[in-house]
């Protein structure tokens, strides 16, 4: 025979069957966990505080919006409303502080004081719905944080709690009145958004919020991100307990951003707009005065009519020169000012100077560019930061450059007027030929005429600035409001989903592992997986047997029986030669099942006519006679000392054809005695009475005794029990098998339970018949809380 190698049962193929033999056979395991995460599931859907998101969009215009018109050459030149948006900054200024905190301020209903309805579970926030709103006067500390209960008593009158030292304290007012405790002033009105007034179970509470905390705690609220890479278009988004308050929050958010870049606008017009009236106040004085010198002069030499167009004319065009040089130093003057003392370069109005320098117009460009990176940066970053230490070191040195053009466009300025001065005193020497009286009347004109070009001038660049505020818009399109918003938590249907999916996947968990974990016999196909000894049957699982061994002469149509009747038949085909056999049965521990296997083969043998003894061998520790009622005082230890015969210590039974010889007394040396020449003696006697012997014997794992009889038998059979017996029994039957000491050695699967996790059939065999009727098997209800206890108790 060849050597036999236990196969590695962790290295077999999956058994899909046996899978899903354990998956059905766990079926209320699974349909209860479930019930119980949709039961979970619910409860969370019913009792977490939802949160809710609403969301707008806007367009940031990226080109350029000039309110003036094509001809505003001197606004294009210093880029006074040009607005290249960077859209990563605009991001962070809708998110930064200034601009929540207006909007904050701007809420359509105040967010100072939050309002909640109590439940026995949780509370409802209820925004504008509360039905009542407080009014305070003066505010002490402690307030702000502390939760206030408001429960309505009738008669137009109200509770007001609060719990201190862990003592709850309460006070009694009426609505619309005023009271005052340690907390402040207050009176509770009637809120007209809100539902009625009205005794609700578990009352109302309050909490008054310190101000300087509503822009941060809004802050963590607001997303805004881009709709998509190729775009301008910005989602403005906020989550919130209250799918009101986050819809009214981001319109409310989009309005604020949106006055913010129109104010940032119209700011630089403002700040020119004002310098040109300073300059228009002090221009007004000298015209008034040079048309007082005019009316003077005409009334001191009489001359009511002089023509002076001549020199006008030839004046006219120096003249005006003269003037546009002399406003463009003014302005030069004033810009050095600024710059020199690190003011703001746009509070000036620099529109001559962009149109006559485009070298310092680009300068001032630039410097007006970082300034302005300069403040979005100061929004939401302090003075320290290193980005803002970076910009003011790029800021000097432009401030720098700029002082430097100044200096050059201003020597370029003061040769131009030269010149033009020289080419004056040349028409003056040609004027000394015009009349004394004419030739001054010439000169009060002149100087009267450029006050008045200089005054129209001013008034003309007033209107064109007046224009550009009154047609300054911001720069954002907004694209969707924010209507109604939507739940994200908790998600209803993912939750019951989520919930279903780890109780199916925790019970699925539960089966495997308990499975993996479990080390014994599982069902027929693993035991002739793990040994090529052959399995002589299998038994199921015996019912109501009411303490007793002997369940085929009480059952004889059971299923058990029939499967007694099976192994039956396959014995026959064992030691086919001998004309009467002995059966030797063991295991390996005690409690497997061998006894009952032997009082029932016995039984099962005898039925058909046969002629069987069942001995119990098992010495040590005896229990066939309580199965038989017969003495225990007699049995097989007299013999083997010599102090009885066969005849004098077997028991007839009241099964026909079946007697017993029970162990007897126990002796102190049970080993010696089935070794000895007695005991051979004794099974060649019994040969010659009976047709089948049936020896009990003590499990192998424990004592030898088992071993030493195997020598006497011509069949042996090894007990293992399901759920009982480990895989690591089998490597002693092994062990046994490919020592070819024992005959004819064969296994019994004791103990099957159809419809257990190891399924209701085994390696193809099945002796239940359950559903057909055709056993006489008890139909056993279970309790569904018996099946629920045995779900965890399968082993």
């Amino acid at each position: 025979m060849m050597p036999h190698t236990s196969p590695n049962y962790e290295n077999q193929d999956i058994d899909f069957k046996r899978i899903l033999r354990l998956i059905i056979n766990n079926w209320l395991l699974i349909v209860i966990l479930s019930l119980l995460a949709i039961a979970c599931a619910y409860v969370y859907n019913r009792y977490t505080q939802p949160v809710y998101t609403a969301a707008g969009s806007i367009i940031v215009k990226d080109e350029s919006s000039n309110s003036l018109g094509p001809d505003a050459v001197q606004l294009q030149g210093l880029d006074l409303f040009k607005s290249q948006k960077n859209l990563s900054t605009e991001i962070e200024i809708i998110k930064s502080r200034l601009i929540v905190e207006r909007a904050v301020q701007k809420m359509p209903f105040p967010l100072e004081v939050s309002y909640y309805a109590k439940g026995r579970f949780k509370i409802t926030d209820l925004y504008k719905q509360t039905p009542f709103l407080i009014k305070y006067d003066t505010l002490y500390p402690g307030v702000y944080g502390r939760n206030f209960e408001i429960k309505f008593i009738g008669n137009n009158q109200f509770e007001f709690g609060f719990e201190e030292n862990k003592e709850n304290k309460t006070s009694v007012h009426k609505i619309n009145e005023k009271f005052k405790n340690k907390f402040g002033v207050f009176h509770l009105v009637a809120n007209p958004q809100g539902q009625m007034l009205a005794e609700h179970e578990n009352g109302y509470s309050f909490t008054i919020h310190y101000p300087t905390s509503l822009p941060g705690m809004y802050r963590g609220k607001v997303n805004v991100y881009r709709a998509s890479e190729s775009t301008s278009i910005l989602v403005i988004s906020v989550t919130d307990d209250v799918a009101d308050r986050a819809t009214d929050f981001v319109n409310t958010l989009i309005n604020v951003y949106a006055a913010w870049t129109k104010d940032e606008k119209t700011k630089i017009a403002n700040n020119t707009i004002d310098f040109i009236n300073e300059q228009l106040v002090l221009v007004k004085d000298s015209l008034n005065l040079s048309e007082q010198n005019i009316e003077s002069f005409k009334k001191k030499t009489g001359i009511t009519n002089l023509s002076a167009d001549f020199a006008l004319q030839r004046f006219s065009s120096f003249d005006n020169r003269r003037l546009e040089i002399e406003i463009t130093m003014k302005s030069l003057d004033s810009l050095e000012n600024h710059i020199t003392q690190g003011k703001d370069a746009s509070l000036i109005s620099t529109s001559n100077i962009g149109a006559q320098d485009p070298l310092l117009s680009s300068t001032l460009a630039e410097l007006n560019k970082l300034e302005l990176q300069k403040k979005n940066l100061l929004i939401n970053s302090r003075a320290a930061h290193i980005l803002v230490k970076q910009l003011d070191k790029k800021i000097e040195i432009t401030r720098q450059e700029v002082v430097k053009n100044i200096y050059s466009f201003r020597d370029a300025l003061i040769n131009n007027l030269q010149t033009i001065n020289s080419t004056l005193n040349k028409f003056e020497k040609k004027l000394a030929q015009i009349p004394s009286t004419e030739r001054q009347f010439l000169g009060i004109e002149r100087n009267r005429s450029l006050n008045e070009n200089i005054y129209l001038l001013l008034l003309q660049q007033k209107e064109r600035y007046g224009i550009a505020k009154a047609a300054a818009v911001a720069d954002i399109v907004v694209l969707d409001y924010a209507e109604g918003g939507w739940q994200i938590k908790p998600k209803k249907n993912m939750a019951y989903i989520i919930g279903i999916f780890l109780s199916i996947s925790a019970s699925l968990s539960f089966i495997f592992i308990k499975d993996f974990l479990n080390d014994t016999i599982a069902d027929r196909s693993q035991v002739e997986k793990l040994t090529q000894v052959p399995v002589l049957g299998t038994i199921n699982h015996a019912h109501q047997t009411n303490g007793s061994s002997l369940v085929v002469p009480l059952k004889p149509k059971s299923a058990v029986a029939e499967a007694f009747r099976s192994i039956r038949t396959n014995l026959q085909y064992l030691s086919s030669e001998s004309s009467s056999k002995v059966v030797v049965v063991t295991s390996t521990i005690s409690g497997e099942g061998k006894t009952f296997f032997s009082v029932n083969m016995a039984a099962i043998l005898a039925m058909s006519d046969k002629k069987v003894l069942l001995m119990g061998l098992d010495l040590r520790k005896p229990k066939i006679h309580e199965d038989f009622d017969v003495p225990s005082e007699a049995g097989i230890s007299k013999i083997l000392i010599g102090k009885a015969s066969a005849e004098e210590v077997t028991f007839k039974t009241k099964i026909a054809n079946l007697d017993v010889l029970p162990s007897g007394p126990v002796p102190p040396n049970p080993s010696e005695l089935i070794m000895s020449e007695r005991m051979k003696n004794l099974i060649n006697e019994l040969r010659t009475k009976y047709d089948y012997i049936i020896i009990d014997t003590p499990p192998v794992g424990l004592v030898t005794d088992a071993l030493l009889a195997m020598q006497y038998a011509d069949i042996n059979i090894f007990i293992l029990r399901q759920r009982k017996s480990k895989r690591e029994y089998i490597e002693t039957v092994n062990k046994l098998y490919t020592d070819n000491t024992i005959k004819n050695l064969a296994i019994v699967l004791n103990d099957l339970r159809i419809g257990s996790n190891y399924g209701g059939y085994y390696g193809g065999y099945h002796y239940g018949g359950y559903g057909y009727g055709y056993y006489d098997e008890e139909n056993k209800k279970t309790s569904l809380i018996s099946r629920v206890r045995n779900l965890f108790n399968r082993q």
